[in-house]
């Protein structure tokens, strides 16, 4: 082997490596992603919990006061709806996904619901994983939604080894 091929050899096993590994990938490499403007690590260690695309987009209350959800779709661009809850029956997370047939269109889902909390601290996130069929990974996981829910919705665009490892944490919790 020349002196080239041996410098060389380590430098294309390291770029192999890493793009394999989940902490990089050759899109990074070609057509690095747009970086966030706001340094929310000072909200993140007072006990605030931004989601994914950052907080929820605010919603004017209904006219007549009746309970409702606000659910919020973000795939590239946002989508709000204001949903209303009936009083009859609870409404679980699973089924607003079902009926919006979110999982036809997106697959995979990052649900999050902000609760908001009766002390008007910081609003409670509850995260679940949606399968591609609608369903929750975990079904402890399907919440029922209650009045001022905010549900943010993110295509889960994890690799196949990134959900094996959360899922191997998950399951040791």
């Amino acid at each position: 082997m020349t002196f080239a091929k041996r410098r060389m050899l380590p430098t294309i096993l390291a770029v192999c490596c890493a793009t394999q590994s989940g902490c990089l990938t050759l899109a990074d490499l070609i057509s690095p992603q747009k970086t966030q403007t706001l340094d929310t690590t000072f909200l993140e260690t007072q006990g605030y919990s931004i989601p994914m695309g950052g907080m929820p987009s605010p919603v004017a209350p209904s006219a007549n006061g009746a309970p409702r959800i606000i659910l919020e779709v973000r795939d590239g661009k946002t989508h709000l709806e204001s949903i209303p809850l009936p009083m009859d029956r609870a409404v679980f997370i699973e089924d607003i996904v079902q009926q919006a047939h979110l999982a036809d269109h997106f697959g995979k889902l990052i649900v999050s619901i902000m609760r908001p909390t009766e002390l008007g601290g910081a609003p409670l996130k509850l995260d679940v994983h949606i399968d591609s069929s609608g369903k929750a990974s975990n079904a402890g996981q399907n919440y029922a939604l209650m009045p001022g829910d905010h549900i943010v919705v993110n295509s889960d665009n994890r690799t196949g080894f990134e959900r094996f490892i959360d899922k191997q944490f998950r399951d040791r919790m």
